[in-house]
């Protein structure tokens, strides 16, 4: 088993509006594991702390109330939420992935309470007691996870609308645990 260090470990996100504008930002990981055996990942948990989101593109007070806008209850409602979580399932090996993914992961995403099945692309290494994993961005459709503020599908007019689809990417870092 591997201790993910939540130091390094980090999640990009990018959220935009059809008129081509938008933010982007980092969550933090509140703690984490894998479980790695001949190179795949056979298991393991990684929780996300809510309450880390941050804007990345802003400074001041429009950095502040973004940040405030997306933890209230619009968006993923961080005081009922705090965490979210992924639990690592199944690895397949990927081929021909234009983005360079070696693997594949399916497992489940929980935010605001809502669980969902994703697989995700994924690079990995396991070196000298370490494992790194990275993906290339991929997308999420906030609206499974019941953000809907501005969405598409209740109506929001088009130059007013955010879109659905976040990207993520994901680098994870993590050591042998210490038994």
């Amino acid at each position: 088993m591997y201790t993910l260090n939540t130091g390094t470990s980090v999640i990009e996100w990018i959220g935009s509006k059809p008129t081509g504008s938008q933010h982007s930002g980092t969550i933090k990981l509140q703690s984490g594991e894998l479980n790695v055996f001949q190179g795949n990942i056979t298991g393991g948990k990684m929780v996300i702390d809510m309450n880390s989101l941050a804007v990345t593109d802003l400074e001041g007070t429009d950095k502040a109330d973004l940040e405030s806008h997306l933890k209230d209850s619009d968006f993923f409602e961080v005081g009922k939420f705090p965490t979210g979580s992924f639990e690592f399932g199944s690895t397949l090996p990927l081929t021909g992935d234009p983005s360079g993914a070696k693997q594949l992961v399916a497992g489940t995403l929980t935010l605001k309470g809502i669980s969902k099945a994703i697989r995700i692309p994924f690079n990995m290494s396991v070196e000298g007691g370490k494992v790194k994993v990275e993906t290339p961005e991929f997308s999420i459709n906030r609206t499974e996870w019941g953000v809907k503020y501005k969405s598409g599908t209740i109506g929001t007019m088009k130059n007013k609308m955010i879109d659905d689809f976040v990207k993520l990417k994901i680098k994870l870092e993590a050591e042998i645990a210490v038994q």
